[in-house]
């Protein structure tokens, strides 16, 4: 893209410099006085606008650049960040067209599990602590023991 805007104002220059009385390309170059007072400025505007195109071309890449992986690396961030403070709190999804959407499913699916298994947690531990009531039979205590195992057998790497 630079090179096109390049080679676009180069020509721009040649046809500015030349005039109507019909000097061609070479006698401009040969004039020194003619080549002093235009060829100059004219090349001094045309390199900062050259600088500038490149300026802005870099800058919009880095800018969708950004979107698209910073972005989704701000949420997984938040979202972790909110995981931690709270282990109810739902995540909240990337868009549909960043770069990081297969890791977005994985996260998903990650912390989907671990909500599964604090669940069986949760419900394993009320087994439990209804077994331990006096009034409850052993074989009670014995299956809600044996299902908080199975539960912390799951966390086990």
């Amino acid at each position: 893209m630079v090179g096109v805007v390049a080679t676009v104002g180069l020509l721009s220059a040649i046809f500015l410099i030349t005039d109507d009385s019909g000097i061609d390309y070479a006698h401009v170059i040969a004039s020194h006085s003619l080549t002093q007072q235009n060829l100059q400025v004219t090349l001094l505007v045309f390199g900062l606008a050259l600088v500038l195109v490149a300026c802005v071309a870099t800058w919009l890449i880095a800018l969708y650049s950004s979107f698209r992986i910073a972005g989704p690396l701000f949420r997984f961030s938040q979202n972790l960040k909110g995981l931690m403070d709270n282990a109810l709190t739902m995540p909240q999804a990337i868009r549909k067209d960043d770069l990081l959407q297969a890791h977005w499913v994985q996260f998903d699916a990650s912390q989907a599990r671990l909500r599964a298994h604090y669940d069986d947690l949760q419900q394993a531990l009320h087994a439990a602590e209804q077994a331990l009531q006096p009034a409850t039979d052993p074989a009670a205590l014995t299956q809600a023991l044996a299902k908080l195992k199975e539960v912390e057998q799951r966390v086990q790497l």
